[in-house]
Formats: C-alpha cells, sequence, structure tokens
C-alpha cells in the first residue's frame, strides 16, 4: 500500500510539473507596443507598454533595444541600461500578472525585444 501511494504522489507531481511547463512554453509574456504621441525637438515622442499578459508573475525584465538613443530624459526606474542593447525593465522589480509598464522616449521607434525574464508562478 505505501508503495502504491508513492507511485501516485509521484504521477501527480509529474503531472503538475508538466501543466506547468506547458503553461510557460504557451504564454507569450510580454506583449511590447510603440504608439507615437507627438513631437519634441523635431523627434517623435513614442509611448512603449510592456504588458504581462501571463498568469504568472515576472522577474528580472530584460529588453534589447539596439540602437536606443532619445533626446529626452528617461524614467531610470522604469527602464534602464544594464550593458550594451540590454535594459532592465521597472528596475528589475516585478511585473505581476496582467498588468502594464509603461515609458515615454523621443527618437525612433524602436527595435524592441524581450531579452530575458524569469517566471514566478504559485
Amino acid at each position: 500500500m505505501a508503495n502504491f501511494i508513492k507511485v501516485v504522489c509521484l504521477v501527480l507531481f509529474l503531472a503538475l510539473m508538466c501543466a506547468g511547463i506547458i503553461e510557460s512554453s504557451i504564454c507569450n509574456p510580454i506583449n511590447i507596443n510603440q504608439a507615437k504621441s507627438g513631437v519634441i525637438q523635431g523627434q517623435q515622442v513614442w509611448n512603449a507598454t510592456l504588458r504581462n499578459s501571463c498568469a504568472c508573475t515576472l522577474l528580472q525584465v530584460k529588453l534589447s533595444i539596439p540602437n536606443f538613443d532619445c533626446v529626452t530624459k528617461i524614467n531610470t526606474t522604469i527602464i534602464s541600461n544594464d550593458h550594451d542593447d540590454i535594459y532592465y525593465v521597472n528596475g528589475g522589480l516585478p511585473i505581476y500578472a496582467q498588468t502594464s509598464v509603461f515609458f515615454t522616449y523621443a527618437g525612433q521607434c524602436l527595435d524592441v525585444t524581450l531579452n530575458n525574464q524569469y517566471e514566478a508562478c504559485s
């Protein structure tokens, strides 16, 4: 009987683990949108929205933003340079499920891609 219980627990554990892996691979964690909002110093102003569309909290989110050269001051608590073309989002703090982070910049529309993040699912 004890072996049967161990086998059932192992099967349940593996099923839950696989469900988490499948959910993680299906979820596109960050949606990145940029919208024009005006002109300053002859440069287009953009509002960027980073939305965590997953059911999990994202930690240590980093973006790859090649050639990020802004003519206005950026809120560094929202986006800050880590190294080269890699930028921390939200100061490395969590971006909770179904929430967004916003920042505004002036310059060219950026080619923004997700570089790295960790999921914290409960």
